[in-house]
């Protein structure tokens, strides 16, 4: 599921990427202006494939709670994020892109097992009903 999880978040990753640096380097934004558009580009293709491909959750029923708790979970993430980009450059002086490196593996990691608690405990729930 790990896996599944990663590659399903490859093209949100590399969108997000390409955005930032797109309107950081050749648009001259402010680096954080470009990191919160990049990632509220990003937040709906990763809810849908991460419920239903990685986590398998096919049921619609509880969408509408899950989506809250997804947005609710992007809006933290989107904030550490924003955070430890910042720190990462105004106070370790990394370039930019090198510090949202260190930032996608932080935010990654703690996606993935909150993302895991959203989508599968619906889906184990309707797996043992049905078998």
């Amino acid at each position: 599921m790990v896996f599944r999880f990663l590659l399903a978040g490859i093209p949100g990753v590399f969108m997000y990427y390409v955005l930032l640096y797109t309107l950081t380097d050749l648009l001259g934004m402010w680096y954080m202006t470009s990191a919160i558009i990049a990632s509220v580009v990003n937040v709906a293709s990763n809810f849908l494939l991460q419920k239903f491909w990685t986590f398998g959750d096919r049921d619609t029923a509880g969408v509408h709670r899950q989506a809250g708790q997804y947005i609710a979970l992007f809006a933290s993430l989107f904030f550490g994020n924003l955070l430890i980009l910042y720190l990462l450059v105004e106070s370790a002086h990394l370039w930019y892109m090198a510090a949202q490196v260190v930032s996608t593996v932080v935010i990654t990691s703690i996606s993935y097992f909150v993302s895991r608690r959203i989508f599968a405990a619906r889906s184990r729930t309707n797996n043992s009903v049905a078998g």
